[in-house]
């Protein structure tokens, strides 16, 4: 299983940077890096070192482009939850007294709530799109997403560089790849503890 999850994503990345690399214009690559996030947020940031890494596009368009495309994401979840207190029966169920009370605790502790969904898996779909349900500021909402994103994503960055040289040097994979594989590996491991946990639960008496 392991091994055809790790094949299916290696391939996936070098496939997403083949493409891209021969799109020409390093402002098409950078578009189609930040729509990609939209799709697939770890396959973009493992394509978007890659990219780097081979030089069809700067570091800092590449990082520019990802974190663009990740903070335009998370920004639409807020919208979503907008748009969703226009259902009536969300309108009648929800909205008033008990939105005034979520909002008002997660006021106080936006700072941590937008952090934290940022870094925890499952988190950002409900914490986002609650957080414009009930109508959560959006001036300092988005201020935290901002930082949410651009340290999330410059320390996937530098993760990637790092263990991905160590990893060119050691095995002599090509530095293009090594760069991708431990987005990859983190792209794998959530999906598998998750089954591994459900997993012992079952067979927990």
């Amino acid at each position: 299983m392991l091994s055809d999850l790790g094949s299916g994503w290696a391939a996936a990345v070098h496939w997403t940077q083949a493409v891209l690399s021969g799109m020409g214009t390093p402002g098409v690559i950078a578009l189609v890096l930040a729509l990609t996030t939209l799709l697939v947020e770890d396959l973009a940031i493992a394509a978007g070192v890659a990219l780097a890494t081979q030089g069809a596009i700067s570091w800092g368009l590449s990082l520019g482009a990802v974190g663009g495309g990740i903070a335009v994401g998370d920004l639409g979840l807020y919208g979503l939850g907008v748009a969703a207190t226009r259902v009536p029966w969300l309108q009648r169920r929800y909205l008033g007294a008990k939105s005034d009370w979520a909002r008002d605790k997660i006021v106080r502790r936006l700072s941590s709530a937008v952090l934290v969904a940022r870094v925890v898996p499952g988190l950002r779909l409900l914490t986002y799109t609650t957080c414009g349900f009930v109508r959560v500021p959006l001036l300092p909402f988005t201020a935290w997403v901002l930082l949410a994103v651009a340290l999330w994503t410059v320390g996937l960055y530098a993760l990637s560089v790092a263990i991905g040289q160590t990893l060119a040097h050691t095995l002599g994979v090509p530095p293009a790849v090594a760069v991708a594989l431990p987005i990859v590996f983190l792209a794998l491991a959530v999906p598998l503890l998750r089954w591994a946990r459900q997993r012992f639960q079952r067979i927990t008496p």
